[in-house]
């Protein structure tokens, strides 16, 4: 059936200085916006484009003047707020527009990664051994070498650099004052897993069916991490872009593939998911797998993400943005 289908998204501020390659993120989204509305306009809906831009208090205004069957909700977020990506979701929820993708209590909790790392490991599922520190609290430092310094509450890999992998205190420390003072004043410091790189996607509200695993597969040159930061997603002509790829599905025997998609699923459960999600993990040495983050907004580009796996299931990108507003609507 035909629906009216408003779309809402960052609408990228042209007359404000963009923080840290800030422009290329949001220039995706953007792209991501175009491949929505012409997969919805496949499927025979009406489309209203509904751009949003800060101040977040002129925000309510503007959804309560939409008419439409289902908002289809691809805010990331303003620029150096992240936080307003679930106050957004929050007020659709209060003004009682139906929406794609997850309630703010989910795009709240994965957010904050730490606070989020304790709810993985009250529901026993393992994560890498973390602390929040600031320049100030730095020397209450009790991890193992080498770890990884980065921002508490930012998504599409802002602030990662090769540096941000450190072994020893003084680089720990330069990196906490860097990460603290460009990200709200304090550092997610966790132990860095330098194993295998998973990432598998679900659909689904009271029952989440996994996807497909796709493996994030790295040829650096030597000396520098595996990682994904910010060059290797956006900026082509970089080493980590031009060396990092994807294989979709994983190579993964059948007991590794059983372990990821229940990891992913009880992470997914841990987040109270609803409609699509995705979850990076790692392999340590030892053979487990360790949950990164729950990415409760996921890219959903054609080719890349949740969209490549869906394809190598057999659905068309259509089918999936079709699935995710029937879920919606569920």
């Amino acid at each position: 059936m035909p629906l009216n289908v408003a779309i809402i998204y960052n609408d990228p501020p042209g007359e404000i200085i963009i923080r840290d390659g800030e422009e290329e993120a949001m220039t995706g989204v953007l792209e991501e916006v175009v491949a929505v509305k012409n997969a919805l306009i496949s499927r025979g809906h009406s489309i209203e484009k509904v751009p949003l831009r800060p101040p977040l208090d002129t925000v309510p205004r503007i959804l309560r003047n939409i008419e439409a069957d289902v908002v289809f909700n691809l805010f990331e977020g303003f620029e150096d707020q992240p936080h307003s990506e679930p106050v957004v979701a929050r007020m659709m929820e209060e003004i009682g527009l139906t929406f794609t993708g997850n309630p703010s209590s989910a795009l709240d909790l994965t957010l904050d990664k730490a606070n989020f790392k304790k709810v993985l490991q009250n529901a026993g599922i393992d994560t890498p051994d973390y602390m929040v520190l600031t320049p100030a609290t730095v020397h209450d430092f009790h991890l193992r070498f080498p770890c990884i310094v980065k921002p508490k509450d930012e998504d599409a890999s802002h602030g990662l650099l090769p540096e941000n992998v450190v072994s020893d205190m003084e680089q720990l420390k330069e990196q906490v004052v860097r990460i603290s003072s460009r990200f709200r004043g304090c550092a997610l410091v966790e132990e860095f897993i330098d194993g295998r790189e998973f990432n598998a996607s679900i659909l689904g509200n009271s029952v989440h069916e996994l996807i497909e695993i796709s493996e994030i597969v790295y040829t650096l040159p030597p000396g520098l991490p595996r990682m994904l930061t910010f060059d290797s997603k956006w900026y082509e002509e970089t080493d980590y872009y031009i060396n990092t790829a994807v294989s979709c599905p994983a190579e993964v025997d059948g007991d590794l593939r059983e372990r990821i998609a229940k990891t992913v699923l009880a992470a997914c459960r841990a987040a109270g998911c609803r409609g699509y999600a995705r979850v990076d993990m790692r392999q340590d040495l030892d053979g487990s797998i360790k949950v990164l983050e729950v990415n409760a907004n996921p890219d959903i580009t054609p080719e890349l993400g949740i969209a490549l796996q869906a394809d190598v299931r057999g659905m068309t990108y259509a089918d999936l943005i079709q699935k995710i507003v029937d879920l919606a609507l569920e």
